[in-house]
């Protein structure tokens, strides 16, 4: 794999940031990824995000994890409690949104690790539109979802 590419939505509309990533996903790729992101007009502390990682190479540490966890309890002060769905399908994938989420130091984000999208927009809010959000997904992604 290369390096991290990354895209993203805010669906005002749903609350929702849809995050879609590829490649290498290194600590610094992601760190700059979320800067960038964080000043969109449209973003809001209140968004729930839904996380598809199934496209990565996680080549992160558990200090990196850790190093994460520091930056946005540094620059992001959730006011309102925000759900995170991260999505994956390899076990590199898995075990790393799973350290992620166990290492969580935030009590107003709760984080879930699904591998299916379907089961991840379920949690996140029963009422989406899911054609409608995997209609994002695809054009996100460029391809056709798996």
């Amino acid at each position: 794999m290369s390096l991290l590419k990354s895209n993203c939505i805010i669906l005002k509309e749903f609350n929702l940031l849809i995050e879609c990533h590829s490649g290498n996903l290194n600590l610094q790729s992601y760190v700059d990824f979320v800067k960038r992101t964080s000043h969109d007009p449209l973003f809001s502390k209140i968004l729930n995000y839904f996380i598809d990682l199934s496209d990565v190479v996680v080549t992160v540490s558990l200090d990196d994890v850790e190093k994460y966890n520091n930056f946005t309890i540094d620059n992001f002060k959730w006011e309102k409690k925000k759900k995170v769905a991260l999505i994956t399908e390899t076990p590199n994938q898995m075990v790393f949104a799973t350290l992620f989420k166990n290492s969580n130091m935030q009590k107003l984000k709760e984080i879930e690790v699904f591998s299916t999208k379907e089961n991840a927009l379920e949690w996140l809010n029963s009422s989406f539109d899911k054609n409608e959000i995997f209609s994002v997904l695809s054009n996100l992604r460029g391809h056709s979802l798996k």
